[in-house]
Parts: C-alpha cells; sequence; structure tokens
C-alpha cells in the first residue's frame, strides 16, 4: 500500500539525508516509497520484490526498531525511528547476507531502488552512502565495515563530520621567506586575505597573519624593510585537507589561533579559518575559546568559562558523539588551566624555574564530561630552595582556585597541584611511581588508576615525557602489578543480574538508578588501561587506546570493536542524561533511571553492559597469571 505522500515527505523532510534535498526532490522521493509494517519476531529479508525490483534501495523505520545480524549471528547494530539502511551495500553476497529482525513491531518506508539510484546520480549526500568497495564482503563479514557503510544514524549530519576541503579558503598564496615586511602587506592587501603563507622553496616555513602585524609589526615598531621571516609564525601548525572540522576546531581551541594552512601530500593547498569554521557551525565554540584565550582576569575567565556548558548541551542536542564531545570539553579545560597558568606568573612573577603542568584521570584521556572535578600535579626539577617551594604553592593554590571558579570542582580526594602530595621533584614522582608498581597495596592501586592516565598541559614537556617513559618501562611485563591491576578494576562491575535485570544502586540519594560512569564506562577505561601498560602504550584515549591494542594483537578484533561501541554507546547516554539535568538546572552526575530510558535503549545499553562483562572475563584470564 502506497503511503499518503505528504505524511511521509514530512516525516523525511526532518530526517538525514532526506533533510538535504530539495522539495522536488522529497517530493519525488515521497512518491516512490512503499509503506509496510512486521511484527516483533518476523525477519525483513534483503530479497524483498518492490515494484519488480529484487531489493529497495533504502529501507527507513517510521516506528519500532531492527536489529541488524550477520550471517553469523553477530550484532551490527539496532536502528531506530529515523534510521536507515541500504540493502545493496548492507548485502554480503551468496550465502552470507546479514538478517535484519524485528525487535519492536515495526512500521518502515522502502525506497525504490529506481528512486535510490537516481538521487544517488543528483546528491552529495546520497552518492556517498555507499563505498566502491562496500557491496562485496568476505566470508567473514565484518560487522564494523557493515554498520559504518550500510547503516546510517539521523544524527550523523552535525557539522563537526564536515570535511576540511569542503569548508577551506582554496585560493592559497604564497610568498618566500626572504620578502620584507612591506611586500608580504601589499601583497595580503592585493589579494583581499588575512594569511599568507610562507615558504623555502617548496616547503612550507612560516605563516603571518593580521594579527600579527598588528602584534608583532606595528606594537612593536619593527622597520616595514627587515625580512618576513622576522615576524611569522615558524613551522606553524597545519592540518590535511581530509581531516574533519572537529579536527581544526580543536586545533585552533587548543592552540589560540585562528588560521590553520591546509595540506595534500605535505603541500599547501589552502588555509580554514576562524570565520570559516563559524559559518559552517552556526555556532561558536572557537569564539568562547577566544574569550577564554584573551581573559585578563580570573573573573573575566571564569564569565567566559559559563559559556562551556550551554554550548556542550547544543552539541549534545545535534547528536554530537560522545568522543567528539569529550575532546571538545576537555579542549575548554586545557585552554583554561593554561589561561591561569599564565595569569599565576603575571600575579606571583617569573617563576623560578621549569615545572609541567600535568592532568590526570578523564581530562588526561580527553573524556571530560559536564561536571567533572579537577586532576592535576606538578612535577618540579630535582634541588629546589625553600624559596622555589614557597613559590610554587602559592601557585598552584592560585591555579585549583581559578580553575573552581570556572566550573572545575575541588577533587574530593585532593587531588591537585595545591596538595604538598602531588607538587612534587622529578625524583620524588618516580620514587612514587616505582613503590605503586613493586607494592600494589589497594592504596597504591586506587592511585595507580587515576595517575597511570597523565598528560601534559604545560610547561617544560620534557619533564613529562621522561617520567611517562620510566613508567611505561617499569609497568611493562611486571606481572604482579598487572594481575593486581586487573583485579583491582574488576570491582567495577557492569550492573547487571540474573534474568537480563539492571542492579541498580542502593545510596540514598541514588537509590534505583544506574551509576553510568563507575559501572559503565570506567570498566572499560580500566580495561583499556591495563592492556596498554602491559605493551608500554602511550596513548592515552580510551577509544584510542583501543584500537592501537587491537592493531598490536592484544586484543581480537570482535572484542575491541564492542568495546568502542560500548563506550560510545554508554558515554553518550551518559551525556545525554547530563543535558537534560543542565536544562532542568538540577546537580550534575552521571545517574540515571533506567525507566526513564525507552525499551529499544534499556534493550542496547544491556546488551553494552554484557560486551564489557565479557572483556572483563577475558582481561582477568589474560593477566591473573601474575598472581599464581
Amino acid at each position: 500500500m502506497v503511503s499518503e505522500a505528504g505524511d511521509v515527505q514530512s516525516f523525511l523532510a526532518q530526517q538525514h539525508p532526506f533533510n538535504h534535498l530539495t522539495e522536488s526532490l522529497l517530493d519525488f522521493v515521497s512518491t516512490n516509497v512503499l509503506v509496510a509494517f512486521s511484527k516483533s519476531g518476523s525477519e525483513i529479508p534483503l530479497s524483498t520484490t518492490v515494484q519488480n525490483e529484487k531489493i529497495p534501495g533504502i529501507i527507513i523505520v517510521r516506528s519500532g526498531s531492527l536489529e541488524i545480524r550477520s550471517h553469523k549471528g553477530e550484532l551490527i547494530d539496532r536502528l531506530s525511528s529515523g534510521d536507515y539502511l541500504v540493502p545493496e551495500v548492507l548485502s554480503g553476497g551468496e550465502g552470507h547476507n546479514p538478517q535484519v529482525l524485528v525487535l519492536e513491531d515495526c512500521l518502515y518506508y522502502e525506497l525504490s531502488n529506481y528512486a535510490y539510484q537516481s538521487l544517488k546520480s543528483s546528491s552529495q549526500e546520497f552518492s556517498s552512502l555507499s563505498a566502491p568497495d562496500s557491496t562485496h564482503h568476505s566470508a567473514g563479514g565484518e560487522a564494523s565495515n557493515i554498520k559504518q557503510s550500510a547503516i546510517q544514524s539521523s544524527g550523523q549530519s552535525t557539522y563537526l563530520n564536515q570535511y576540511i576541503k569542503e569548508t577551506m579558503t582554496n585560493s592559497v598564496v604564497c610568498a618566500e621567506q626572504t620578502i620584507s615586511i612591506r611586500e608580504a602587506a601589499q601583497l595580503m592587501t592585493e589579494h583581499r586575505i588575512t594569511s599568507l603563507l610562507i615558504m623555502d622553496s617548496d616547503k612550507l616555513v612560516g605563516i603571518i597573519t593580521d594579527r600579527d602585524f598588528r602584534s608583532r609589526v606595528l606594537s612593536k615598531s619593527v622597520p616595514d624593510t627587515k625580512s618576513i621571516s622576522h615576524v611569522m609564525t615558524h613551522e606553524p601548525m597545519c592540518i590535511d585537507e581530509h581531516s574533519r572540522l572537529h579536527d581544526a576546531q580543536l586545533k585552533m581551541m587548543s592552540a589560540g589561533i585562528h588560521h590553520l594552512p591546509v595540506l595534500r601530500d605535505e603541500k599547501p593547498v589552502g588555509v580554514i579559518s576562524l570565520s570559516d569554521i563559524l559559518r559552517a557551525n552556526n555556532i561558536e565554540p572557537l569564539s568562547l575559546a577566544k574569550d577564554i584565550n584573551s581573559a585578563a582576569s580570573v573573573d573575566e575567565l571564569s564569565v567566559a568559562a559559563e559559556g562551556v556548558p550551554d554550548l556542550v548541551v547544543k552539541l549534545i542536542e545535534r547528536d554530537a558523539r560522545a568522543v567528539e564531545v569529550g575532546e571538545i570539553i576537555t579542549s575548554f579545560a586545557d585552554a583554561i588551566t593554561r589561561r591561569l597558568l599564565l595569569l599565576a606568573e603575571e600575579k606571583f612573577g617569573t617563576k623560578p624555574c621549569d615545572y609541567a603542568w600535568l592532568a590526570f584521570g578523564s581530562q588526561a584521556r580527553q573524556e571530560l564530561m559536564l561536571g567533572s572535578d579537577q586532576d592535576n600535579a606538578l612535577i618540579l626539577p630535582d634541588g629546589l630552595s625553600d624559596t622555589d617551594t614557597s613559590y610554587f604553592k602559592e601557585f598552584c593554590e592560585f591555579v585549583n582556585a581559578g580553575l573552581d571558579k570556572c566550573g572545575m570542582p575541588y577533587c574530593p580526594g585532593e587531588i591537585m597541584a595545591s596538595n604538598d602530595k602531588w607538587r612534587l621533584s622529578f625524583s620524588d614522582w618516580c620514587e612514587c611511581f616505582s613503590t605503586w608498581i613493586e607494592e600494589p597495596s589497594p592504596k597504591a592501586l586506587m592511585f595507580s588508576s587515576i595517575f597511570f592516565d597523565m598528560r601534559h598541559i604545560a610547561g617544560d614537556s620534557k619533564l613529562t615525557e621522561n617520567l611517562q617513559d620510566y613508567v611505561l618501562s617499569r609497568a611493562k611485563n611486571n606481572t604482579i602489578f598487572l594481575a593486581f591491576m586487573s583485579e583491582n578494576s574488576l570491582l567495577h562491575s557492569p550492573p547487571l543480574g540474573f534474568f537480563k535485570t539492571f542492579v541498580l544502586e542502593n545510596d540514598g540519594d541514588h537509590n534505583h538508578t544506574l551509576d553510568l560512569k563507575i559501572r559503565g564506562t570506567i570498566p572499560i577505561v580500566d580495561a583499556a588501561r591495563n592492556y596498554a601498560l602491559s605493551a608500554s602504550i602511550a596513548e592515552l584515549n580510551t577509544v584510542a587506546r583501543l584500537k592501537v591494542i587491537e592493531k598490536a594483537g592484544l586484543m581480537s578484533n570482535e572484542m575491541a570493536g564492542s568495546l568502542v561501541d560500548a563506550h560510545e554507546f554508554i558515554a553518550g547516554i551518559r551525556l545525554q542524561a547530563q543535558a537534560e539535568q543542565y536544562r532542568l538546572q538540577i546537580k550534575i552526575d552521571n545517574h540515571l533511571d533506567p525507566v526513564k530510558l525507552s525499551p529499544l535503549v534499556r534493550h542496547q545499553l544491556k546488551a553494552a553492559f554484557h560486551q564489557v562483562r565479557d572483556a572483563q572475563a577475558a582481561m582477568k584470564v589474560r593477566f591473573s597469571g601474575g598472581l599464581l
């Protein structure tokens, strides 16, 4: 039965990628759609005949839910309202077609293959739905490949997924480093550009911007006859044209810059600017970063930081991926920390010696979420005087207080640089880590789960690199320490009971809720850390760690992929719950009443927890030998 075109059209107009179509194309789609209904427990065969064609072009879920499993029964994905799949891409060849199973009574639309092929020839969004090599899969049928190429969610059309090459300024203008400041200014005026790339033959060696002319030339009264190399930014930060706007945004936010040269095969082909990204985003993450980087006082900085939660909630509402939101929140936290360190030096005078400011835990892993507290420390050179020690005590107290005022609360466990215990010389830090590794007491294991995820934020990076190298070398192949770390991480078990039920918290304020951090993402974080320590893997981000671990052959492709998906899914639910708490102006935490979830999401969450529990069992087998 053909649906009423108006109803179909109004629904599809709100779903990606149909929301990119013109009104005439939407009208064409709606007249080439068949409405279908399947009961729970049935299967939608991929060989369905539609208008004498072997399979439909696209299947779009209107209501209910579907489950996609490989021909071996492996779970690929679950789809709900607004999600869709492309059968020709999902097809695995004769005998290898995945199954499309109906979880809940499902009303769905089948777009004819004729209409789909027509859209592919007229719309970039539809032409990119199927990669040339995605229609044939090996007998193994890798679920991750099928999932990425054949199954799409309505939330994937965020600005974060746009590519640099689609947004950058293509008319790149370059000049040799031997030209004068005046010649560079004339060249920029002639071409009406705000940045000029500086070359040494065919090698990019610098960049000069309008802002540089104001801050480095005019304000310093530098003669315009001098070479441009005297005032340009040497060895500028760059980005590849195939990177996403998300990557450019993070680089700009982190470094406080407004222009990035874009490279193709190491050669400049364009420039992407703050203005380019703002136009593409239609929101202002970089403007917020600019306010943070230019704040002249803690009060100004705290006012700028007030915009972070609101921006994050907008990203969550736009269905940005959890890993990307975590990176953005962390970039703001890093920028606020660096600004506070500069303000501290202005307040207390020039630092008496080098130092390294470290972040631990979720900030180190670039996985911060709303409401996260601060975990940080300071590495100092050996042999400090009492005067130097006194300087850094006040210095760190100022920075920690500033972070608290900017929305990063004091650590309840006092893991902060203002605490004398965590403001140590390099040698003292080495001794701490050595003790934790060689004598893994319960307290040592607790510290290890925090301090072994460390990332350099500011100061002398050599101090941090040397400490990281020391820690990785001592932890690698220490089977007793790794076994204790594994046993300790099993204390954070997924909240699953018998009969496929959730085990809910029972602690008063959070009674009958799920702790999506302690029972959800932390077990995945712990597992990834343990595997990384066993092989001296320096990567910190959990998803990135799992990918390196998989590539190193320490974990199967299936398990690593499942943990990546589980981490993204659980973190996504956690972020959505936090966004709701923010909108309701209640305290942000990591707890969620599962009753608030739809039956489909509860089903998916249980499946994710099962994946985590399986991974913990495998980890115990791998590392428990150290206790024998």
